[in-house]
């Protein structure tokens, strides 16, 4: 399954290592991960040119997206139930 980040952005849901929420005041995610480790992955805009709500780490990428970390939890686990193989009832 794949996950729609914005602007025409997906990315697979297997590749997703997290998703951080950056509207969160209490967030610093920021300053000390994506700051520091910014020339470690390549930095995708998703946000298609509005204010970023979320972070998403893939294997070798940072996606910077306006989607809110919630939603795109909730896009990314109905994904993930939807193609399951086995669902204990």
């Amino acid at each position: 399954m794949y996950l729609h980040l914005g602007a025409d952005f997906m990315v697979k849901n297997s590749e997703i290592i997290a998703i951080f929420d950056l509207r969160n005041e209490e967030s610093t995610i920021y300053e000390e991960y994506i700051k520091p480790y910014k020339n470690r992955y390549k930095i995708v805009d998703a946000s298609g040119g509005e204010e970023y709500s979320s972070c998403i780490l893939a294997e070798d990428t940072l996606y910077l997206s306006s989607i809110s970390s919630l939603t795109l939890k909730k896009r990314a686990c109905e994904g993930f139930f939807a193609s399951a193989v086995y669902m204990n009832p």
